[in-house]
């Protein structure tokens, strides 16, 4: 049986190791072709390892020896601390010992550790930071559920590397939300096409010339959530805002629901009968559903899993991994990339 060999930075994240290793046991009871190789200090990760049935199951640790925290500075961090989790996770993906990477530590230095050590797709200009939002279901077909890219890798971004991330943006919405034509949309604010600074006029006008992209025009940012596009482009700078912001929204309004819980019994009478509904939009709207973000771009593929992940999130980012695996993700963005950068250095040299 042919194995995905997907390597786990075991010390990243603010439960790591407990919740990463539940995660990635409870992943490889699930899917019998994953293979998780736990990066990290040996000797926590055999002591957590310890308390679970791993009947079946084969697990390799690799040793590193230091971790990054979420308080470090990034850049700082990479370089000093040399035999740290992430760097040696990254080490091994370019060294071919896994095929994919999944972290939910400190996001910074995983971006600056996949540059350090993993080639980007040839032609590709920055990486992207991809996240999967709850939307709402326009038509049976809709998946109930958007892409946007970035949200934080790339803060500012010329208009050819916002036409890649709708590139890639278009091929991870084909994996992971089933979507043969994703519909995309560039973030702006307004709709009109003249609408934004010069390079959201500029990629607007190149969009509308991509023939891989279905693209519908501008959205604004109340549209996000509303089903009208399957991908959402924009510079990283925006979109971490837009995914932290809902992320708030998402946590206020659960929040709200427990204090009027408690406020008297009409209310728990009431929020008793709207319980069904309520556990489902805290399941649309909760992170650990989605597992991680991918940062696109790169030879291999890199998924980033929010640092307060458990073990639910830590399991459904590795089995999003393997999933883009068997879908030769990285493969077809590559293939997409060099056609578009062809055309269009073709089109700029006539």
């Amino acid at each position: 049986m042919r194995r995905n060999r997907v390597i786990l930075d075991a010390m990243g994240g603010d439960h790591a190791p407990e919740e990463t290793i539940k995660g990635a046991v409870w992943a490889s009871k699930e899917s019998p072709t994953l293979q998780v190789i736990l990066v990290g200090d040996r000797d926590r990760i055999a002591q957590e390892l310890q308390k679970y049935d791993l009947s079946g199951l084969n697990f390799e640790i690799v040793q590193a020896s230091q971790v990054i925290s979420m308080n470090d500075k990034p850049k700082e961090a990479v370089e000093e601390k040399t035999d740290a989790s992430i760097n040696i996770a990254c080490q091994l993906l370019a060294e071919d010992v896994g095929q994919a990477l999944v972290s939910a530590g400190n996001t910074g230095a995983t971006i600056i550790a996949s540059s350090k050590f993993i080639p980007r797709i040839p032609g590709v200009e920055r990486g992207a930071l991809t996240a999967v939002f709850p939307a709402m279901k326009n038509r049976p077909s809709d998946p109930g559920k958007t892409v946007m890219i970035d949200v934080g890798a790339t803060l500012h971004c010329t208009p050819s590397q916002l036409v890649q991330f709708a590139i890639m943006g278009i091929h991870y919405a084909q994996t992971v939300l089933g979507i043969e034509h994703p519909r995309v949309a560039l973030l702006n604010i307004g709709e009109e096409e003249t609408k934004g600074h010069e390079a959201l006029i500029e990629t607007y006008s190149l969009l509308k010339k991509l023939e891989e992209a279905n693209f519908i025009g501008n959205i604004e940012g109340k549209d996000v959530m509303r089903g009208i596009a399957d991908v959402i482009v924009t510079e990283g700078y925006i979109g971490n805002i837009v995914l932290k912001a809902l992320e708030g929204a998402a946590e206020l309004g659960i929040e709200t629901g427990k204090r009027i819980w408690k406020k008297n019994l009409m209310s728990k009478m009431g929020l008793a009968l709207l319980a069904p509904v309520l556990k489902k939009i805290k399941r649309n709207v909760d992170y650990s559903e989605y597992g991680g973000a991918p940062i696109l771009g790169f030879e291999k593929l890199v998924i980033k899993a929010h640092g307060r992940s458990k073990a639910k999130a830590i399991k459904n980012a590795l089995l999003l991994a393997e999933r883009s695996l068997k879908h030769d993700l990285v493969k077809h963005i590559e293939q997409d990339i060099t056609k578009y950068n062809y055309r269009f250095f073709k089109t700029v040299l006539q």
